[in-house]
């Protein structure tokens, strides 16, 4: 069994001098950070795929998993192809992903795994993905298949929203 975890980036300042790449996280977005990652460790994360912008940066390190991670300029302005691509190219030895990014992308792929099992959370998470939530989704096969569309082997999915 294999673990995708989703996650989009915590709360942030509202604008940054220097664009909006640049913009750090705000004080609940530090603290909503610690406290996700209190509950992703028990998860058996092994790598993370993370966009470069500085809040994503920010929220990672805030989680504090002590996992390896990927820096993806890509994960910043691609959208849902893009990211299924950049998971599709993981290795099969890692069994647990997380993917720190942004909206619309990161509540996008999460409303499209979960439809097929549940619709009505697919319109959910489409509709109100706040900062921090995250998704979890267990399924039977490789990462690859999954960025394929096969997402029939999803066995477990769940949505968490902070606050």
């Amino acid at each position: 069994m294999r673990r995708l975890v989703l996650m989009r980036h915590a709360k942030t300042e509202p604008y940054n001098v220097h664009g909006d790449h640049a913009r750090r996280l705000a004080p609940r977005g530090v603290s909503d950070s610690q406290a996700a990652g209190v509950a992703l460790r028990g998860l058996g994360l092994g790598l993370a795929l993370v966009s470069t912008a500085t809040r994503t940066r920010e929220t990672f390190t805030a989680l504090g998993l002590g996992i390896p991670a990927e820096y993806l300029d890509d994960l910043y302005s691609g959208g849902t192809s893009t990211l299924l691509r950049r998971i599709g190219e993981v290795s099969d030895d890692v069994t647990g992903l997380l993917v720190v990014g942004h909206a619309p992308t990161i509540p996008s792929l999460v409303a499209d795994l979960t439809f097929a099992s549940d619709p009505d959370g697919a319109d959910d998470a489409a509709a109100w993905y706040p900062t921090s939530a995250y998704a979890s989704f267990t399924f039977d096969g490789t990462w690859r298949a999954l960025a394929d569309g096969d997402v029939e082997r999803i066995v477990g999915a769940g949505v968490i929203r902070p606050r």
